[in-house]
């Protein structure tokens, strides 16, 4: 099948070609799925199975199944036809009965699905080509197909063996150079009572496809929310229940506006490996990865609603639950660029409330090899919107010390560079790169290429000088040639991460939990000079004596405030508390000098102490000091001109 596929005679190939400049193309039409009866429909109706069968360029599928929803099709035995065609569109929503989600991400998703496909029996398309194999199966394969949309839909199924007797099963797969796909505005692996989980091997997968030894990728996927959406409420997906919840092999990946691992109230988490079913984190990207979003893209528009709430992942190292845990959120695989990766508003590990915990213990990422930036880029636009929300290692009695994973970010590159910046961290193994990794040598090696000299520390520290009007302190000095602005980002440390501690660090998990503001050192701002030191007024926080504070040193390639600037992340200083300021003496008075003529004698007198007497031919000078008895003058007045003034020792 395979050869019969790819290798068409090139004469074949010219020859349609030709005739389709002599034809009109086929004007896209609408297939109406009318019956849920994919085996044996009556006259007259139309089932899925057979709208795909006919489908062209550009057609769309709808549905008007008679009778009160919802509608559960069951997938064929043999599964569906493949879609090879370009731009196709399934809508779900247009059933009768059927209405998008309206609600913001941080509410419950409220989309009202009418049509569910149905693969928990078993009916699946088996994926015979490269990148996948006949170990490998989908309810909709999208074979070559570009421009795909499905929405609207739910998708039910079951985690198989993937072998070739009961082949992985995958809700939306894009195979052989299948790209610019997009799954919005579904419910993958959750029925529609919100409750009852029935997941898949993987919700949306798309791997490398090779011919002529020339890799394709699938790129430009969407999952959710697409850029300059006009209803992103409405594209938001729900995803639950999956071993690979989105696994994709490609750049220009987009995932955003999505509960992963999060039941349709947001506050509800589905845990795999809690239900001993295997899982492996919640998004894989694979052989590229560069320009991915995870989130919001920071563009100022629908950035409030592109975030993703991912609920927890348990870590393999559990050992009840070994088989069946991972070690990450979101893992980069298979080498490639994976530059420029922006991972922003995002809430790891709790509820759409900010305050609901899910039970997680791992690194929200893996894999890091180029620029790579998690929370803000404080560019002046949706800054705050662009702070993840990471919350891990919880609950303490299931995440003991002999648990806890020794990474916030798990097997970063050496040459990555890794900004992580305006989020709210709590109880996080120490970010953003570990302290204990390879006996401490990695991260001193690791931020070896921004700093002048590694040896003199490699995080800033505060001063226990520092007050509430001013804070103090230094920070490592940069390569100024490579990162010419170190910015200073000041936070309220996480007491939650200040109390936990592993044996190797004593000291706590020092992060940020509150962002309060950024200065750049050496800037006019800054009233020390000596590079790598500072002393910032901010005084404008008010904040009040005895706050605890820690700052991180953000070494950038780009000035302060320019978007998606590539930088690096120191670790958290050690915290300080602010004193009170020292109330500076008020400055000096002038003092009052007086004049008494008798006759031709003239007597000065003044107040106050340390001022010694001067006087000038000149109002400019020279000036001469003059003796005076304590604070008294006396002298004979003469013909010429003759200036005194009072000069402050």
């Amino acid at each position: 099948m395979r050869g019969q596929y790819f290798m068409k005679p090139v004469a074949l190939t010219l020859i349609w070609l030709s005739s389709s400049l002599l034809s009109p193309p086929a004007k896209a039409a609408i297939i109406t799925v009318t019956t849920t009866n994919n085996v044996s429909p009556a006259a007259g109706q139309t089932s899925l199975a057979q709208a795909l069968a006919t489908l062209s360029d550009g057609d769309e599928i709808r549905f008007n199944i008679p009778g009160p929803g919802p509608h559960y099709i069951a997938t064929p035995k043999g599964g569906y036809p493949q879609i090879a065609k370009h731009n196709i569109t399934i809508d779900g929503y247009t059933q009768p009965g059927a209405a998008p989600n309206s609600n913001p991400i941080l509410s419950p998703n409220n989309a009202k699905l009418a049509v569910v496909l149905d693969s928990r029996d078993g009916g699946r398309t088996v994926l015979d080509y490269d990148g996948y194999s006949t170990s490998e199966s989908a309810i909709l394969g999208v074979v070559g197909g570009t421009n795909f949309v499905v929405r609207g839909l739910g998708f039910l199924a079951r985690i198989t063996e993937g072998t070739e007797n009961d082949p992985a099963l995958y809700c939306v797969s894009f195979a052989v150079k299948a790209a610019h796909g997009r799954v919005s505005g579904c419910w993958l692996g959750v029925d529609l009572e919100g409750k009852s989980v029935f997941g898949a091997n993987a919700g949306v997968t798309g791997f490398r496809f090779s011919e002529g030894g020339e890799p394709f990728l699938s790129d430009h996927i969407v999952v959710g929310v697409p850029a300059n959406s006009t209803n992103a409420p409405a594209d938001f997906n729900v995803i639950a229940g999956m071993k690979i919840p989105v696994i994709i092999e490609g750049g220009n990946l987009r995932v955003s506006g999505n509960f992963i691992g999060v039941l349709p109230s947001g506050t509800n988490d589905h845990i795999n490996g809690l239900a001993d079913l295997p899982n492996e984190g919640a998004i894989q990207i694979g052989r590229d990865g560069a320009n991915s979003i995870i989130g919001t893209d920071g563009d100022g528009v629908n950035d409030e609603n592109e975030r993703n709430v991912f609920g927890g992942v348990v870590p393999r190292t559990i050992d009840q639950f070994r088989s069946t845990g991972y070690n990450h959120i979101i893992e980069f695989y298979g080498g490639g660029a994976r530059n420029n990766v922006v991972i922003a508003g995002n809430y790891f590990g709790v509820g759409i409330d900010g305050t609901t915990r899910f039970t997680n213990g791992v690194p929200i990422v893996s894999g890091q090899t180029a620029n790579t930036r998690i929370g803000s880029d404080f560019d002046g636009k949706s800054d705050a919107i662009e702070g993840n929300l990471i919350f891990n290692n919880y609950p303490p009695s299931l995440m003991t010390a002999s648990v806890l994973v020794r990474d916030f970010l798990d097997g970063v590159g050496p040459d990555a560079l890794i900004s992580v910046r305006g989020n709210k961290l709590v109880n996080n193994f120490v970010p953003p790169i570990s302290p204990l990794r390879d006996n401490g040598n990695f991260i001193t090696t690791y931020y070896a290429k921004a700093l002048l000299d590694p040896s003199l520390g490699i995080s800033p520290v505060l001063s226990t000088n520092s007050t509430t009007a001013r804070l103090i302190g230094t920070v490592p000095v940069a390569d100024t040639n490579l990162f010419p602005a170190t910015i200073v980002d000041v936070y309220l440390p996480d007491p939650e991460g200040m109390t936990n501690r592993v044996p190797e660090l004593p000291g706590g998990f020092i992060q940020g939990q509150t962002y309060l503001g950024s200065f750049v050192e050496g800037s006019n701002a800054d009233l020390k000079s000596k590079p790598g030191e500072f002393e910032f007024d901010i005084s404008r926080l008010n904040l009040s004596v005895g706050t605890k504070v820690t700052v991180t040193a953000n070494f950038s390639q780009e000035p302060a405030g320019t978007h998606n600037a590539p930088t690096m992340t120191s670790v958290f200083s050690p915290i300080v508390e602010l004193g009170k300021p020292t109330t500076p003496p008020p400055p000096p008075t002038s003092p009052k000098l007086l004049f008494i003529r008798t006759n031709n004698e003239l007597t000065l007198s003044w107040e106050g102490e340390g001022f010694t007497l001067q006087s000038s031919a000149s109002v400019v000078g020279p000036w001469s000091n003059e003796s005076a008895t304590g604070n008294t003058f006396k002298t004979s007045v003469g013909s010429g001109v003759k200036f005194f003034r009072l000069f402050r020792q």
